[in-house]
């Protein structure tokens, strides 16, 4: 014989559970089942009756981790890959653990010897190399990118330092047995196209000694030390045969880039030989812990070199350059992923609760023919792991095998491409986690089953009859939608405590997706954030020939000028390590809103330190900090203030001006003066070019020199990477929102099925009843999302802040109007809302006769 009874909830059996075949059931328990196999087949039972039974609703719960694994495990696999691939890549193009260049004058031979002479280093490999002015045209002649200052830009001959990959022309894999550009020709790194939009087929023009030269484009190489777009610096590759040409032609010039000697950017429009070094460490240096970092101090400290001005990198700074943006975006995906995780957790532990409750009478039934509680515990446990598994598992494979399709964007602000995906050891060890974390807590839960009894069973999990003057609210004639969801709401608080959960989190998700989508929304908005300024144009000239206010007058003639400034930079060693340093004449171009704390410099022994550089170095406001000078001498600063900008990843420092001559030994009594200025009326900006060409021709210079005048194409970059990824999300958000409702409104209606009807035969109709269910719903989840904006508006800055700090900006405001708080939560409360009343046409179902018969 066989036991039968209906777990469903429509008249006809939804699932007949069979514990014995024809034979008679033995009695009392499972101590009656002769071997394992025969007492392992009521739990096998029991796990896939309870799936078929409530498919709906593990099928959600799947999606729901399937999301959470794929958003994991892709971040994961990304980050992973990625910096594998750069160390991958260092050392497969031979690169140094400290890369530095100086001009030929500064780096002699004999340094060389000095630096290879350190017990720690195994090897110095030297680069002859140029630099020069250079611009770039299009096949057309038309001008793509204006000339840059030489101290940006370094030629060198193909095969002549590292074994670079060069870009097949889709970008997606390399080129077989390439043997460099041809004469004529040059290789550029691909962040030129990132930043530039440059092109195969464009022009390289190089100004040497008054002589334009031109080299076309013939390809993007890798480069994994100077690649990434946020080093200005940039290296471009010659043939031999072009490079000993051109290398001869900026020796016959004489210039020696005498401006730069000391350190700084050089303005002049000249070309002049510099040398670039890779030093490597010993095997014995490295076994004792030695890295790049220790060397670039021992080189400072132990080499006359190393006591001047020089450009010095570490292996794992320039490594750390190239993965700033990567870090930003995976910890934003993980967060987001771990929320969604959250999210299916309290899911899960609510339909869990739900199906204890609505199957009162089943577990008691099971009970009372012998079957142990722990087999009962096991067999709901063994549902959700069963369903969490797979969703994890196939999320997981779809997060490694779509990996490859996000390559190719992350090689446009790393530099890199990733062309074999490693073993996803973190992605699967995270993915075992929130497994294990999943079945311990249903496995908690589970333990209520332990405490049905046989009345219990009965009553269907009903408490005893009893009335309250509080927490359950009287059914009243006044707004009686409102009534009836109130009364449900406080009848069922736990129930309903999960969707005000679920709104928070992925409210205040959304919330901070768009608070940093608006704090980067516009140009000028954009460089506030990340904490840099920009100049609308720039002039030079020789002050004996045109007078600074006949400058202005023209200027003015066009535009107002707002702000008028000198501006300065040159590249020191701080402890070994190259920093930036910058001269203002007028500190004003920072934005208060980017200093953290403290004021700008106004003294000339005054400097406002980047933030990656105070927490490096232990600096507050108040502080000293020490700096040498190029001639070896000590010089001691007072830290004003720290700034919050990505200038060199948090390590820049900014002086006034005159402290900047000081430092680099510029002198302020230059023939020549180069001013900055920003005007009233940006766009007016060409006719102010064509203005001033028109009065002054050549003994005016125009052309652009602002620190961050190549900038803006990066930063461009990153808003609209941090935007993209923050409507995605926000769809995936409201998605969400719409299956966690499905979820817990199914088992709403489930286990009030026996309410509903009664409902109905008192009078109420269906579409009441399905608006007081959407009522529910929309009541709770709108107090969630009000919470979860109002923590976004409260903390959400902080939280950005301590996640932007990772490349110096550490003072990220979020610009999330009140207005736009309320609408996001609306628009959330509004989708719960709605997607409970689809899913409530259910209630049309509900059979009076069928209660009736029960």
């Amino acid at each position: 014989m066989s036991w039968s009874w209906r777990l469903g909830t429509r008249r006809s059996p939804a699932m007949k559970l069979t514990l014995a075949s024809a034979r008679p059931w033995r009695a009392p328990g499972l101590r009656h089942f002769p071997g394992r196999r025969c007492a392992m087949e009521p739990l096998r039972t029991l796990v896939f009756a309870g799936l078929r039974k409530d498919k709906g609703t593990f099928v959600g719960l799947a999606l729901l981790l399937f999301l959470a694994a794929f958003a994991l495990s892709l971040t994961t696999s990304l980050f992973a890959d990625l910096s594998n691939r750069e160390e991958a890549l260092l050392d497969q193009v031979a690169a140094g653990d400290v890369f530095a260049n100086d001009l030929i004058a500064n780096l002699t031979d004999e340094d060389v010897r000095e630096i290879e002479a350190l017990p720690e280093v195994a090897e110095v490999k030297v680069t002859e190399a140029f630099a020069a002015p250079t611009r770039v045209e299009d096949a057309q002649g038309n001008e793509v990118v204006k000339t840059a200052p030489p101290s940006a830009s370094a030629y060198e001959a193909w095969g002549s330092s590292l074994d670079f990959n060069v870009f097949a022309d889709d970008l997606s894999s390399y080129r077989d047995d390439e043997r460099g550009p041809a004469d004529g020709e040059a290789y550029v790194r691909i962040a030129e196209r990132t930043l530039h939009n440059i092109q195969i087929g464009d022009y390289l023009v190089l100004d040497i000694g008054g002589r334009e030269t031109s080299l076309r484009v013939a390809g993007f190489y890798e480069d994994p030390q100077l690649g990434t777009p946020f080093m200005e610096m940039k290296r471009y590759l010659l043939s031999p045969g072009t490079f000993d040409e051109l290398l001869a032609e900026v020796e016959e010039t004489g210039a020696s880039g005498a401006g730069v000697a000391s350190g700084a950017m050089a303005m002049e429009k000249e070309a002049y030989p510099i040398r670039e070094i890779n030093v490597m460490l010993t095997p014995e240096a490295r076994s004792q812990g030695i890295d790049g970092h220790d060397l670039t101090q021992l080189i400072d400290d132990g080499t006359s070199w190393g006591e001047s001005a020089h450009t010095l990198f570490s292996r794992q700074t320039l490594a750390g350059y190239s993965l700033l943006v990567v870090q930003v975006i995976t910890a934003v995906l993980a967060v987001f992923s771990l929320i969604l995780f959250v999210v299916a957790l309290i899911l899960c532990l609510h339909t869990a609760s739900s199906n204890i409750q609505s199957g009162y009478a089943d577990w008691g039934v099971l009970k009372g023919v012998g079957l142990p509680r722990n087999a009962l515990r096991r067999a709901l446990v063994m549902q959700y792991a069963f369903v969490a598994f797979i969703g994890l598992v196939l999320g997981f494979v779809a997060g490694c095998l779509l990996e490859p399709l996000f390559w190719p964007m992350f090689l446009l602000i790393t530099g890199i491409l990733v062309v074999e995906a490693s073993f996803p050891w973190v992605g699967l060890c995270c993915c075992a986690a929130l497994l294990a974390a999943l079945v311990v807590c249903v496995a908690v839960m589970a333990r209520k089953i332990g405490r049905i009894t046989p009345l219990a069973a009965l009553r269907q999990g009903d408490g005893d009859i009893r009335f309250s003057p509080r927490g359950a609210s009287a059914i009243s004639g006044n707004r009686l939608r409102a009534s009836l969801a109130w009364r449900a709401i406080v009848s069922e608080k736990g129930r309903y405590l999960g969707i005000g959960v679920c709104s928070l989190l992925l409210c205040a998700f959304v919330a901070l997706c768009f608070g940093i989508g608006g704090a980067v929304a516009g140009d000028d908005a954009m460089y506030k954030a990340f904490g840099v300024w920009k100049s609308d144009g720039s002039v030079r000239f020789d002050a004996q020939e045109v007078s600074l206010d006949e400058v202005r007058e023209t200027i003015e003639g066009i535009s107002p000028i707002t702000r008028e400034w000198e501006e300065s930079a040159a590249i020191l060693n701080l402890s070994g390590e190259a920093c930036t340093f910058i001269g203002l004449s007028d500190t004003g171009v920072l934005e208060e809103a980017s200093i953290v704390s403290g004021r700008a410099p106004k003294h000339a022994n005054e400097a406002l330190v980047g933030l990656s550089l105070a927490r490096a170095k232990g600096l507050s406001v108040g502080d000293e900090l020490q700096v040498e000078k190029g001639d070896g001498e000590e010089r001691s600063y007072i830290v004003s203030g720290l700034l919050s900008s990505v200038l060199n990843g948090g390590n820049g420092v900014v002086l006034t001006h005159e402290g900047f001559q000081e430092l680099v030994e510029l002198g302020a009594d230059a023939t020549d003066v180069s001013r900055q200025y920003q005007l009233a009326d940006p766009d007016k900006a060409e006719e102010v070019v064509e203005a001033l060409a028109s009065r002054f021709g050549d003994s005016v210079d125009t052309e652009l020199t602002g620190l961050f005048g190549s900038s803006t194409n990066m930063l461009l970059l990153c808003r609209d990477m941090l935007t993209i990824m923050g409507y995605v999300m926000s769809a995936f958000a409201m998605a969400l929102a719409c299956v966690a409702v499905m979820l817990i409104s199914r088992r709403t209606l489930l286990s009030e099925r026996r309410d509903m009807g009664i409902y109905r035969a008192m009078g109420f109709t269906v579409a009441s009843l399905r608006a007081s269910f959407a009522l529910r719903f929309l009541g709770v989840s709108a107090v969630g999302a009000l919470m979860g904006s109002a923590l976004t508006m409260a903390a959400g800055g902080a939280l950005i802040s301590s996640l932007f700090s990772l490349f110096g900006v550490g003072a990220f405001s979020l610009a999330l109007p009140v207005w736009e708080a309320l609408a996001i939560s609306a628009a959330f409360a509004l989708a719960f809302a709605l997607s409970a009343f689809g899913m409530s046409g259910r209630i049309k179902d509900v059979s009076v006769r069928e209660l009736v018969v029960e």
